[in-house]
């Protein structure tokens, strides 16, 4: 298949379905609706086969969904509602992994989180299959979380159980099937939760500081605090199983789950919005006054010693350490 034929084939099918206004696949460049007075949220993820998965973990039609919801988790984790994305993509061939199966699971995806394919681009490469997706977002200005604002007495909680992806993605590598609710090939965005609670007034804001587990709790919990200028400690006894390791729950990564600050007195607030959303949560400890960054973690009543809570974070993703 030709370039100009794949994308008459997948891309001008979806174009010329959007609101007054807005304008997507078929021209230079994306036209988005007009946001008023809500503040655009943009982020930019890359999916490269090779580095973050290989060709035979991933059917197409998961390939597209993992693309999209890693994606728009980070739209969750500033409080943002998705409004549309571009798809950027590098194959050898076409259509290759970005055929029929591929473009029916981003259209489920579409309608799920009520978003449209806004543009994108399309080049050969001899190298590894490559998606880059760009979402756009909007949250009512004033209320977009962000990492920094946590503070000294807020309660720490993470939405679902972080360590399932890391326990999956290891099931996947030793051509096991994993369990039904896969969390490494289908992880969960928490879009819904995350508009509930940005929705609050700003005079009762819920959440404080807010960032998506993409790297392993513990190094982006060491993110939060740093940018915060606080400390934390956390127990992660409700997260390790016989299956779950402490290692899976601390530096798996990939969970996509939200680690929230909440402001203590808002806590019931939140449990309320959260079994509205039917989401699952853990309480997993306090913001704390400290060394800008520093994290205590305890289980079983222990605290790890540092030694180890350093093998931790070194454990948490990073592309560029020769060590994964």
């Amino acid at each position: 298949m030709t370039e100009l034929e794949w994308i008459e084939t997948f891309i001008s099918a979806r174009s010329g379905h959007h609101e007054a206004g807005q304008l997507g696949p078929g021209d230079d460049a994306a036209l988005s609706p007009s946001l008023g007075g809500d503040r655009a949220v943009l982020t930019v993820d890359a999916l490269v086969e090779g580095q973050h998965f290989l060709d035979h973990w991933l059917d197409d039609q998961t390939l597209a969904r993992r693309v999209i919801r890693s994606s728009v988790s980070d739209l969750a984790a500033m409080g943002a509602t998705p409004v549309g994305f571009l798809l950027s993509v590098e194959s050898a061939k076409l259509p290759g992994r970005l055929g029929d199966q591929f473009w029916l699971a981003i259209d489920e995806e579409c309608r799920a989180l009520d978003v449209q394919l806004l543009g994108g681009n399309v080049t050969r490469s001899d190298g590894p299959l490559s998606i880059h997706c760009t979402f756009l977002g909007r949250v009512t200005a004033g209320r977009e979380w962000r990492r920094s604002g946590a503070r000294v007495g807020d309660l720490l909680v993470v939405t679902g159980d972080p360590g399932h992806a890391s326990r999956a993605m290891q099931e996947i590598s030793w051509g096991l099937l994993p369990a039904a609710d896969d969390r490494w090939s289908e992880p969960i965005p928490r879009v819904d939760l995350a508009v509930a609670l940005a929705a609050v007034a700003p005079t009762d804001r819920i959440v404080t500081a807010a960032i998506d587990i993409s790297d392993g709790l513990l190094l982006d919990l060491r993110r939060l605090c740093k940018a915060s200028a606080c400390a934390a400690i956390i127990e992660i006894d409700d997260l390790v199983t016989e299956e779950i390791s402490k290692q899976m729950v601390l530096a798996g990564g990939e969970d996509y789950e939200l680690l929230l600050a909440i402001d203590a007195a808002s806590m019931a607030q939140f449990e309320e919005i959260a079994s509205e959303q039917g989401t699952d949560w853990h309480l997993l400890g306090t913001i704390e006054d400290g060394t800008a960054g520093e994290v205590a973690v305890k289980i079983g009543g222990q605290s790890l010693a540092s030694d180890e809570l350093g093998a931790q974070i070194s454990g948490g993703w990073d592309p560029f350490d020769q060590q994964h």
